[in-house]
């Protein structure tokens, strides 16, 4: 039993540092141009997102904002970069 919750929690541990890092990749390459690399705004769009409530950020990527049209990437993908920009500091 030990061994199964061991092994599970091994496995879990590279699994989120596996979304983590996605959502940073798939950031850099879909939303740094506009937000800038760090998320705290650029010329495109101007106002910082860095830290947002994950949820607005996931309505912001499906549905659009302002400007923004919709962006089209999987389910699995808009999560990871929610989880991303919500984790970025202010």
């Amino acid at each position: 039993m030990m061994k199964n919750i061991l092994i599970a929690a091994f496995v879990l541990s590279f699994s989120t540092a596996a979304f983590a890092a996605d959502g940073a990749a798939i950031f850099a390459s879909k939303c740094k141009s506009c937000h800038g690399a760090d998320a705290k705004g650029a010329k495109m769009a101007p106002n910082a997102i860095a830290g947002t409530d994950a949820a607005a950020v996931k309505k912001a990527v499906t549905e659009g904002k302002g400007k923004m049209k919709p962006v089209k990437i999987s389910a699995e993908d808009v999560d990871a970069v929610a989880a991303y920009v919500a984790g970025l500091a202010k």
